[in-house]
């Protein structure tokens, strides 16, 4: 019986490795490690994105043929969230051969579709699922590498979402601060 066990739960996590690399990943350069966080570049992407309480479903809508053209578009990761000014935003980053001239318009009022501009960020990875006092200790966590590195932040945090509610092992979440950074300038 254990030997059954075993297997099923080596299949299971073989299953969710290559399931997990089936979804199209936006691009970053790391600039350099802060403690136990990371200093990025993230060049412009094309996103869509919605402050209403039913995102997923308004921007799986537009995902899943609800456009202008009723193009299905691939998912892709991660997932974008954060509370700003008492709304809540969610966003998808679009795949990569998406451009202005070649994104489909959004049909729903709730979906905005723009391109995002190129930023700098510090990023920190925990794993789990990212429940409310989950995610607040990781804010917290970057918030003192922030401060001790003297970095200055720019926007609310982000909370970056890698994989799907049903997935139990090797969960990835990032918690970002766009900041103010000049790669070129000497930084503590």
């Amino acid at each position: 019986m254990k030997t059954i066990w075993w297997s099923v739960l080596l299949s299971l996590l073989c299953l969710q490795l290559v399931m997990a690399q089936k979804y199209e990943t936006q691009a970053f350069e790391v600039l350099k490690k802060v403690g136990d966080a990371e200093i990025r570049y993230y060049p412009s992407v094309m996103r869509i994105k919605t402050y209403q309480s039913n995102g997923f479903s308004s921007l799986f809508g537009f995902i899943s043929g609800r456009n202008s053209t009723g193009q299905k578009i691939a998912m892709t990761t991660p997932v974008y969230m954060q509370e700003k000014e008492g709304a809540r935003m969610m966003e998808f980053i679009l795949p990569k051969h998406f451009t202005p001239e070649n994104v489909p318009k959004s049909v729903s009022q709730q979906v905005a579709v723009y391109e995002s501009e190129p930023a700098y960020f510090i990023a920190y990875t925990f794993g789990g699922y990212s429940f409310d006092w989950i995610s607040k200790r990781a804010t917290q966590k970057l918030r003192d590498i922030i401060e001790k590195n003297q970095l200055k932040i720019i926007d609310e945090p982000l909370l970056l979402v890698y994989n799907s509610p049903y997935q139990v092992l090797n969960r990835k979440n990032e918690i970002l601060f766009k900041i103010q950074y000049n790669p070129n300038e000497h930084h503590p």
